[in-house]
């Protein structure tokens, strides 16, 4: 019988952590800078908590201006969210992925503007990183 609990127990644990460290809104609260590979697109994202707990996100890009996220989750060491952008005259989404590593958010962004997709310099989802202003 006790054989039978302690291999339960640490095949829990095992699992628990193949599973990877879980995010937590409270350490992605407030400011981040956002650079894209290359350099040509930055801004802000701005991660808040609404009153009944869920998160909000307002991302500013030199490209794709201010608008409120979208469809935000937080699932495991994941954080997802999308927005509507008009750039140009075009309106458009992206959707960002992103994960922290060593205390910054790195992921990519997928801009699909007028039906089409690829990111801020074409051809797919383009990497980003956000570093917490201090």
């Amino acid at each position: 019988m006790r054989w039978c609990l302690a291999a339960a127990l640490s095949t829990t644990a095992a699992l628990a952590l193949a599973q990877g460290p879980q995010l937590r809104l409270e350490s992605l609260l407030g400011v981040w800078n956002l650079t894209y590979e290359g350099g040509q697109t930055t801004g802000t994202l701005t991660i808040s908590k609404k009153a009944d707990g869920t998160p909000a996100i307002k991302v500013s890009t030199s490209q794709g201006g201010e608008s409120e996220a979208r469809d935000i989750a937080i699932k495991g060491d994941t954080l997802s969210f999308a927005r509507d952008i008009n750039v140009q005259g075009q309106t458009g989404s992206v959707s960002y992925t992103a994960k922290l590593v060593e205390g910054k958010l790195q992921g990519t962004g997928e801009v699909k503007l007028g039906g089409g997709g690829g990111g801020p310099g074409g051809g797919g989802p383009t990497p980003f990183t956000a570093t917490k202003a201090k």
